[in-house]
């Protein structure tokens, strides 16, 4: 007599859980290397914190305007997705960014790594929480799909 399993939700939950994690490393190592791929290939110039701006209507974290000269001498205003609480950078001062001569919006401020910490980070989290169960979730998945 064939005993018949009902759908393994836990194993397949898990399963899920180990594939976020592992979307956002992948996302994380993609922000990383675009950021290293500029700051090798891109030109290193400095610029001076113009403004800082918020990104949403009322919320108080704040991201940085920073201009600077491109090679050709003229100045460009770039205006940071990354805004934070407090603010890192002040109106004035000097920092050092890489930019890509051929878009200057693409830039990568020194040792500005936030978002591929937090992408790393909630990935860690995902898989620290699942890396446990993986083989015994394919091994079950398969069972149920295979018989």
């Amino acid at each position: 007599m064939e005993t018949s399993k009902g759908v393994p939700a836990f194993e397949l939950f898990m399963l899920l859980f180990f594939t976020v994690g592992a979307v956002l490393e992948i996302i994380s190592f993609s922000i990383y290397r675009n950021s290293r791929n500029l700051i090798e290939n891109g030109i290193e110039t400095k610029g001076i914190v113009i403004d800082l701006h918020r990104l949403k209507p009322r919320e108080y974290p704040l991201a940085p305007s920073i201009r600077y000269i491109k090679k050709d001498g003229t100045a460009h205003v770039f205006h940071s997705s990354e805004a934070r609480n407090p603010p890192e950078y002040q109106i004035g001062e000097e920092v050092t960014l890489y930019y890509d001569p051929k878009d200057p919006d693409n830039v990568h401020l020194k040792g500005n790594y936030l978002f591929v910490y937090v992408f790393a980070g909630m990935g860690a989290v995902f898989w620290l929480f699942s890396i446990w169960y993986v083989g015994s979730a394919v091994r079950a998945v398969f069972q149920w799909i295979f018989g």
